[in-house]
């Protein structure tokens, strides 16, 4: 597949821009481990990964590449048939339908062959292609079922060059601090690759069962390197492991450290022999946080009235810049939240998505006409689109300044015998907790 200098121009320019709005204002700070057991750029090989995040997964892997590398990523395919101005869009930067039952149903698995085909092209000609063999994301930190699909590709791939050039598979995992918030940490995780030339013979005589082997190691070395906690009382194990009962781990670990501790904690909590007491009991804590609009953080710091005095009159000095700097930062933040109707992990993916692609640049052309056809200030409506980044990371630590404050008044709020509930559940916890030992 040929690209000419200036359509790779274009391409890189246009990555380079996408990729300075996440990693300026999506995430604070980013963590590659393994970078190593990437085959180099030009080898057949597909990255494979553990699926959470939604859009934000595939972005995540290619910011974490070189601006030369040209990624391939396959996205459910009913996103193609909105627009043929979107279709157009999502093939240039290098997305490929993946038809799935559950969706299109069985004449729509039937496409995917056509993509098998792209997918191949491409392989061949040393450009990697993102797959998530959960045909889905989850809904947090657990890994879900793999289908074949992601072999069956790579092994096409393999029959398009005669079986005459290794395909490798990688094994990847992301990690994220958040994954409804800005401004957070991302690790990315590459386990060594899994070679099919030695597979070959045998695939040709059994591939069914080829398929299913080499799709549940890849399952297995996945999952060793994610954060898995397993779907079920999802929502409660999460809150334990992101409490001071996690004391396997503080707030300042680093996400890589992090990670480690929280396996550790995960694997004490689903073995742990009074798991339903636990679960019980930690639920209704997190529903007595909530009721009284609290948090973790908040109880470990106690806040004082000085301290929500003085957090009170920072807001107020700094009130006017703040106000000053949503144009555009507010609406990008606020239209995906408004907007999403049900899955909420869907809630970055559209904010990045909606502010690079359109708002950003939207607001940038507002912007000029206003500042500089309507009031003669071009180049202070130029730079006053250069400051969009520091004034976009001001805007998000003073909304968090803000979320604080209002928490540190709902602690000051809540009464004694509230407080004393929850500390008395704390304690309650921690004793259960530590009555086995953690492995190590």
């Amino acid at each position: 597949m040929k690209t000419s200098w200036l359509q790779f121009l274009k391409y890189t320019l246009y990555k380079g821009y996408l990729r300075l709005v996440h990693e300026q204002l999506l995430v604070r700070h980013r963590y590659t481990q393994g970078l190593d057991n990437l085959p180099p750029y030009g080898e057949r090989y597909f990255i494979v990964a553990n699926h959470q995040n939604t859009a934000n997964d595939p972005l995540n892997i290619t910011f974490a590449l070189p601006l030369n590398y040209h990624i391939s990523a396959l996205a459910r395919a009913n996103v193609f048939s909105l627009h043929p101005l979107l279709t157009s869009y999502f093939h240039w930067i290098g997305l490929l339908p993946a038809y799935r039952f559950g969706w299109e149903g069985g004449e729509g698995i039937e496409n995917n062959f056509k993509s098998f085909d792209l997918i191949a092209e491409r392989i061949n000609s040393g450009q990697p292609v993102i797959v998530f063999p959960e045909a889905g994301h989850t809904q947090g930190h657990y890994i879900g079922h793999f289908t074949t699909g992601t072999v069956r590709m790579a092994f096409y791939a393999a029959r398009a060059n005669g079986f005459r050039e290794d395909v490798k598979i990688v094994p990847t995992a992301h990690h994220y601090s958040d994954y409804f918030d800005i401004q957070t940490d991302i690790l990315w995780r590459i386990g060594e690759p899994i070679s099919l030339k030695p597979y070959y013979d045998a695939f040709q005589e059994h591939p069914n069962s080829v398929m299913r082997d080499i799709t549940r190691e890849l399952h297995r070395r996945i999952q060793v390197m994610m954060l898995d906690e397993g779907p079920e009382d999802y929502a409660v194990k999460d809150f334990l492991r992101n409490s001071s009962l996690n004391t396997l781990r503080t707030p300042d670990t680093p996400l890589p450290d992090r990670l480690e501790a929280d396996q550790r904690f995960a694997r004490h909590l689903n073995n742990h022999p009074h798991y339903d007491e636990i679960i019980d009991l930690a639920a209704e804590l997190q529903e007595l946080e909530d009721i009284q609009g609290i948090d973790e953080a908040t109880l470990q710091k106690a806040p004082t009235r000085w301290d929500a005095a003085l957090n009170i009159l920072l807001l107020t000095l700094l009130s006017p810049l703040w106000l000053v700097s949503l144009w555009p930062h507010g609406l990008c933040y606020r239209l995906p939240t408004l907007l999403l109707k049900s899955d909420k992990m869907f809630t970055n993916s559209y904010r990045y998505i909606l502010s690079a692609v359109i708002l950003y640049p939207l607001f940038a052309l507002l912007t000029i006409l206003v500042m500089g056809f309507v009031w003669g200030w071009w180049w202070q409506s130029l730079l006053w689109i250069l400051l969009w980044i520091p004034t976009g990371r001001f805007a998000w630590w003073y909304y968090s300044l803000l979320r604080r404050t209002r928490r540190a008044l709902n602690y000051l709020r809540t009464p004694r015998y509230g407080l004393d509930t929850i500390k008395d559940l704390h304690f309650r916890l921690k004793v259960l907790l530590n009555t086995e030992p953690y492995e190590s």
